[in-house]
């Protein structure tokens, strides 16, 4: 159930957010639909799925299950204070620079056991925001490609 909440909330925000910047994109530039049916485009098919989609997210965003040591099963932990490389190559020769920082940021972070000294990785409420943000952006552009090539030309 956890599961489907968390993938409900990612679609809902992606489809959201499509609609948000169409609709948005049809308020601003004059075009033959009414400004009050682009508006209600906007509030019913772009903020209320981004809200929905905020109200999924909120519990598996705000309760992360931080790892505790693998060797003594300890909470107490401290950054690790090491320099790793975050980034991937191919990720952003394919993805751009938005991708690749969003990739970067979502990974797991390095800490290192105040007991035992042991290092190891755990996800933090900073990288389950980005992983989220990753995955609508990516669902985003995949929506937004299926939808030009079914356009006619």
């Amino acid at each position: 159930m956890k599961t489907l909440r968390h993938l409900g909330g990612i679609l809902l925000g992606a489809v959201g957010l499509l609609f948000f910047f169409s609709s948005l994109g049809q308020i601003l530039a004059p075009t033959e639909m009414s400004r009050w049916n682009a508006l209600l485009f906007f509030v019913t098919l772009g903020c209320l799925p981004i809200l929905c989609a905020a109200a999924l997210l909120k519990r598996s965003v705000m309760s992360v299950h931080y790892r505790c040591c693998p060797e003594c099963g300890s909470a107490d932990r401290a950054p690790a204070g090491m320099m790793l490389k975050r980034g991937n190559w191919w990720v952003y020769q394919f993805g751009g620079w938005i991708i690749a920082s969003l990739w970067g940021a979502s990974r797991e972070n390095q800490v290192r056991c105040v007991r035992c000294d042991t290092l190891y990785f755990t996800e933090t409420r900073g990288t389950r925001i980005a992983g989220i943000i990753l995955w609508i952006v990516v669902l985003f552009f995949v929506i937004a490609e299926v939808l030009d090539s079914v356009q006619p030309q």
